[in-house]
């Protein structure tokens, strides 16, 4: 999570409500991330939220990727839906005779007033065209204390090893993990199921093929570096589970790279137990399979 990140949101007098930043999908689901959060904090659904990214006149977003985007940009969008908020609010009061801080949004109407009114009819109110907000992601919104900073999982792997070719498949692989809160629960599914396919990948098949004597790299394409295929992907049981982290007024938290990590560790084991012998370094290819054999 970094902090630095900015996120626009544009409320308009027809009910649109717009969130915007400088950063790319990359096809992780940020702009569900953010039409989720702005939608909660505007008693929306995620459907009513335009949310518009990858545009460099929006505020800036850091780079996308190293599990930062969703972290970085959820406690902007939360604050910058919030501002919002309270000014759509206040106009409602200024119009009304309502009390400000008794006025609240909640499924798509203002309630607490003297009778409730629907979210478009609120904004019909404005004396202006749109409500324009801009939330930060600051570092002073990070890393409350007696939090841990990072997120934390466990894999189980089941395997199939062939002790004449040493050839090794993968049946099945249950991925637990923390990622802080989950905000959509598809998504976060989607991701740990990408973890773990490019680490059985990594356990079982990618070598970099490096010249002994320049260290220059010898795989010229994905046919010398062979990498996971439908064929070779397994069951994967994916358990994503909220965790009260501290990390944000948000607790989202990163989930791109950590289900990868566990995954070639639990293959091994799974092998070494199947074995009795263990294969020592990666990928677990069949012969080096067959040579573990060989000194057990």
């Amino acid at each position: 999570m970094r902090p630095g990140a900015a996120v626009d949101c544009r409320i308009g007098r027809d009910g649109s409500v717009t969130v915007a930043n400088g950063a790319q999908d990359l096809g992780t689901g940020t702009r569900t991330v953010l039409a989720v959060i702005a939608a909660e904090e505007l008693g929306l659904q995620p459907a009513d939220i335009t949310v518009r990214l990858g545009n460099t006149n929006d505020p800036v977003g850091n780079a996308s990727g190293g599990s930062q985007t969703a972290p970085s940009l959820a406690p902007a969008v939360r604050h910058a839906a919030w501002l919002a908020k309270r000014k759509l609010l206040d106009a409602v009061a200024a119009k009304t005779g309502a009390d400000a801080a008794a006025l609240a949004l909640q499924g798509g109407q203002v309630v607490g007033g003297p009778e409730p009114l629907s979210f478009r009819k609120a904004c019909s109110l404005l004396d202006v065209d749109a409500i324009e907000t801009r939330g930060q992601h600051e570092q002073a919104h990070s890393r409350l204390p007696r939090f841990a900073d990072e997120v934390a999982g466990v894999q189980f792997a089941e395997v199939q090893v062939d002790t004449v070719t040493g050839r090794v498949r993968v049946l099945k692989v249950v991925a637990v993990q923390d990622c802080g809160l989950v905000v959509d629960a598809l998504l976060a599914r989607s991701q740990i199921n990408g973890g773990v396919i490019q680490g059985v990948s990594y356990a079982l098949y990618e070598q970099h093929r490096l010249d002994r004597n320049t260290g220059d790299g010898v795989n010229g394409n994905f046919l010398d570096y062979k990498i996971v295929g439908a064929r070779e992907c397994p069951e994967i049981v994916s358990i994503p589970f909220s965790v009260a982290n501290g990390i944000s007024h948000t607790g989202v938290s990163s989930l791109g790279e950590p289900p990868t990590v566990p995954t070639a560790a639990a293959i091994a084991n799974a092998v070494a137990n199947a074995l009795g012998a263990r294969v020592r370094s990666l990928p677990i290819t069949p012969d080096r399979v067959l040579a573990a054999l060989e000194e057990f």
